[in-house]
Protein backbone atom coordinates (compact mmCIF):
# COMPACT_ATOMS: atom_id res chain seq x y z
CA UNK A 1 0.00 0.00 0.00
CA UNK A 2 1.42 3.67 -1.00
CA UNK A 3 0.13 6.79 0.32
CA UNK A 4 -0.58 9.03 -2.91
CA UNK A 5 -0.36 12.89 -3.15
CA UNK A 6 -2.72 14.90 -5.31
CA UNK A 7 -1.49 17.43 -7.59
CA UNK A 8 -3.15 20.85 -7.74
CA UNK A 9 -5.19 22.77 -4.89
CA UNK A 10 -5.79 19.37 -3.48
CA UNK A 11 -2.39 18.75 -2.18
CA UNK A 12 -2.49 20.75 0.92
CA UNK A 13 -5.53 18.18 2.22
CA UNK A 14 -3.80 14.96 4.44
CA UNK A 15 -4.27 11.95 2.30
CA UNK A 16 -4.52 8.61 3.74
CA UNK A 17 -3.75 4.98 2.20
CA UNK A 18 -6.59 3.25 -0.06
CA UNK A 19 -6.34 -0.24 -1.42
CA UNK A 20 -8.33 0.58 -4.55
CA UNK A 21 -7.57 3.86 -6.39
CA UNK A 22 -6.63 7.01 -5.21
CA UNK A 23 -6.07 8.15 -1.58
CA UNK A 24 -9.15 9.79 -0.01
CA UNK A 25 -8.82 12.82 2.02
CA UNK A 26 -8.78 12.02 5.49
CA UNK A 27 -12.03 12.13 7.81
CA UNK A 28 -12.00 15.40 9.99
CA UNK A 29 -11.67 14.75 13.88
CA UNK A 30 -14.71 14.53 16.10
CA UNK A 31 -16.05 17.83 17.49
CA UNK A 32 -15.67 17.65 21.43
CA UNK A 33 -20.03 17.71 21.53
CA UNK A 34 -19.72 14.33 19.01
CA UNK A 35 -17.23 13.18 21.52
CA UNK A 36 -19.53 13.68 24.57
CA UNK A 37 -22.64 12.35 22.59
CA UNK A 38 -20.26 9.04 21.34
CA UNK A 39 -19.76 8.51 24.91
CA UNK A 40 -23.05 8.66 26.23
CA UNK A 41 -24.02 6.40 23.52
CA UNK A 42 -21.83 4.08 24.55
CA UNK A 43 -19.51 4.21 21.64
CA UNK A 44 -16.83 5.01 23.17
CA UNK A 45 -14.80 4.72 26.57
CA UNK A 46 -14.32 8.39 26.50
CA UNK A 47 -10.71 8.19 27.38
CA UNK A 48 -9.65 10.50 25.17
CA UNK A 49 -12.46 12.89 25.62
CA UNK A 50 -11.50 12.77 29.58
CA UNK A 51 -7.53 13.33 28.84
CA UNK A 52 -8.71 16.64 27.14
CA UNK A 53 -10.74 17.73 29.31
CA UNK A 54 -9.27 17.22 32.75
CA UNK A 55 -5.56 16.14 31.92
CA UNK A 56 -4.55 20.41 32.76
CA UNK A 57 -5.63 19.85 36.45
CA UNK A 58 -2.31 16.74 36.51
CA UNK A 59 -0.06 19.74 35.88
CA UNK A 60 -1.05 21.78 38.78
CA UNK A 61 1.09 21.33 42.15
CA UNK A 62 -0.68 19.24 45.37
CA UNK A 63 -1.50 22.32 48.22
CA UNK A 64 0.84 22.20 51.04
CA UNK A 65 -2.12 21.20 53.52
CA UNK A 66 -3.38 18.40 51.40
CA UNK A 67 -0.19 16.66 50.94
CA UNK A 68 0.49 17.72 54.93
CA UNK A 69 -2.90 15.29 55.37
CA UNK A 70 -2.02 12.58 53.07
CA UNK A 71 1.24 12.14 55.20
CA UNK A 72 -0.31 11.29 58.21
Amino acid sequence: MTLCNGMGSESDFKRVPSRCGPAEPAPLPLSVAQRIAAFIDGRTHGEELLHELYDYVLEEPIPQRLRDLLSK
